[in-house]
C-alpha cells in the first residue's frame, strides 16, 4: 500500500537552489556495513573496483511557455512529448515546419479550438483531456527550428515544489555537465553533482563511464494517487542506447564486475533492456508477467538483432514500474537523490534497498536527521543493492 511509502518532508528540507559547487553536496553511503556521510567528490574512491557507471545524457528543453488568450488573459503551455512530425524529440526540435505536441495547459476556460499566442508563435488546442492537450504549434519565422523557437520563448521547467520562477543560472544548473541530447522536461537529477574533476577521478580509479539517453517526462515525478500501486498507470518514456554501449555492457556483465546506475532513469533504462518485447517496448509489469531471462543472454540477443538489422543504436520505450519484489537483473549500485513521498521513485529505491534492516525508511530517517537537502537540487546517495 502506498501509505507505507509516505513520510513527512518539511518544506525547509527541500533544496530550493543548487549549491555553487556541484560536487560539494553530501553523499549518503548505504552499504552492508551501515551508513555514513561523505561528500560527492569522494564517489570515485567509494565505488567497487572496476565499476561500470551508466549516466543519462538527456538534456532538458525550455518546455514552459507563457502564452496569452484572445481575451488578453495569461496561460501557460508546458510541452511534454512530441507527436508530429515524429515522436523523436531530436526530429521534432529540428523541424522548421509546424509541430504537434502533447502539452500541459495551465489557465482557465481553455477549450478545444482555442488559439493561444506567445509573440508570433501560435498554439492551437486540437484535443483536450483534463489539463493535457494535443497542441499544434506554428511560427512565422520558418528559418528557425522549433528548438530555436523554444530557446527564444521558453523557460526551464523547474519542478513545481521549488515554488519559484526560474532564473538565468537555472538554465545551467538544472542541466548535467554532460547533457547532450535534447528532449527531457525534467533533469536526471542524480547527475547534477558530477563535475569534470569527478570524471577525471573516476578514470584515475579505473572506473568505466558510459552514456545512455532516456528523455525524462513529467510523469517521472508524479505522486501515486492510488492506494494500491497496481492501480497506478506508469508513464512511458523513450530511450536509446548505442550498439557500442550494449557491447561494452555485455562484456562487463560477463566479467561479473559491478554496474552502477547514476539515477533512476539510467536504472530503468538498464533494467528495461531485459524486458523488451518484439516492439522494443518494456511493459509496466513485464517483470511479473514474463519469465525471467538471463541478462547476459538478453543483451547478447539485442546486440545480434541490431547487427542483423545493420542498426547502430536501439530505440525503445519503457513503461516499467520497479517496485518492491523486483529482482534487479543488471544494476548492483545506485547513485540517486532523495525523492518525494508516495512517488514511483521512492518505490524503486525501496525495491533496490530491500527491507531486511528497515529499508528505505531507515535511510531517509538518517538523511533527515543529518541535515540532508532533498529533491532535485538536494544531496545525493550511493546505495548498494539489498543493503536496506
Amino acid at each position: 500500500m502506498m501509505s507505507e511509502y509516505d513520510y513527512e518532508l518539511p518544506d525547509d528540507r527541500i533544496a530550493k537552489v543548487p549549491l555553487k559547487d556541484r560536487a560539494s553536496s553530501k553523499l549518503l553511503v548505504a552499504g552492508q556495513g551501515g551508513m555514513e556521510t561523505r561528500t560527492f567528490r569522494d564517489l570515485p574512491s567509494l565505488l567497487p573496483k572496476d565499476s561500470f557507471l551508466v549516466l543519462n545524457e538527456s538534456k532538458v528543453i525550455l518546455a514552459r511557455v507563457a502564452v496569452n488568450k484572445k481575451t488578453g488573459g495569461g496561460a501557460e503551455i508546458f510541452c511534454l512529448d512530441p507527436l508530429e512530425p515524429s515522436r523523436d524529440p531530436a526530429v521534432a526540435l529540428a523541424t522548421h515546419d509546424p509541430v504537434v505536441w502533447n502539452c500541459l495547459v495551465g489557465g482557465k476556460k481553455i477549450v478545444q479550438g482555442d488559439v493561444l499566442m506567445a509573440g508570433d508563435v501560435q498554439f492551437t488546442i486540437l484535443k483536450k483531456n483534463g489539463n493535457e492537450a494535443e497542441v499544434r504549434i506554428q511560427w512565422a519565422d520558418r528559418q528557425k527550428t522549433f528548438g530555436e523557437i523554444l530557446e527564444a520563448i521558453g523557460k526551464i521547467p523547474l519542478p513545481p515544489y521549488l515554488k519559484r520562477d526560474p532564473v538565468a543560472e537555472d538554465q545551467v544548473r538544472y542541466q548535467t555537465v554532460y547533457a547532450k541530447q535534447e528532449g527531457s522536461v525534467a533533469a536526471p537529477t542524480a547527475g547534477l553533482h558530477f563535475t569534470d574533476q569527478v570524471f577525471e577521478d573516476l578514470r584515475k580509479h579505473g572506473h568505466q563511464v558510459e552514456k545512455v539517453c532516456l528523455h525524462v517526462g513529467a510523469g517521472t515525478f508524479k505522486p501515486v494517487s492510488a492506494e494500491d500501486v497496481k492501480d497506478h498507470t506508469m508513464h512511458a518514456e523513450r530511450f536509446e542506447v548505442s550498439l557500442q554501449f550494449l557491447k561494452s555492457l555485455h562484456a562487463h556483465l560477463k566479467s561479473g564486475a559491478p554496474v552502477v546506475a547514476v539515477g533512476t532513469t539510467s536504472l530503468r533504462t538498464l533494467e528495461s533492456l531485459v524486458w523488451l518485447n518484439e516492439r522494443n517496448f518494456a511493459p509496466q509489469w513485464a517483470w511479473k508477467d514474463q519469465p525471467k531471462s538471463d541478462p547476459v543472454q538478453a543483451i547478447g540477443a539485442l546486440i545480434k538483432r541490431l547487427e542483423v538489422q545493420n542498426q547502430s543504436k536501439l530505440i525503445a520505450e519503457t513503461q516499467i514500474l520497479i517496485a518492491p519484489g523486483y529482482d534487479f537483473r543488471i544494476a548492483s549500485c545506485l547513485v540517486t537523490n532523495f525523492h518525494q513521498p508516495r512517488s514511483t521513485l521512492l518505490l524503486l529505491v525501496s525495491a533496490f534497498l530491500g527491507d531486511q534492516k528497515g529499508g528505505w525508511k531507515r535511510v531517509y530517517d538518517y538523511a533527515l536527521s543529518q541535515g540532508y537537502r532533498f529533491l532535485s537540487f538536494g544531496d545525493s546517495s550511493l546505495l548498494f543493492l539489498g543493503c536496506g
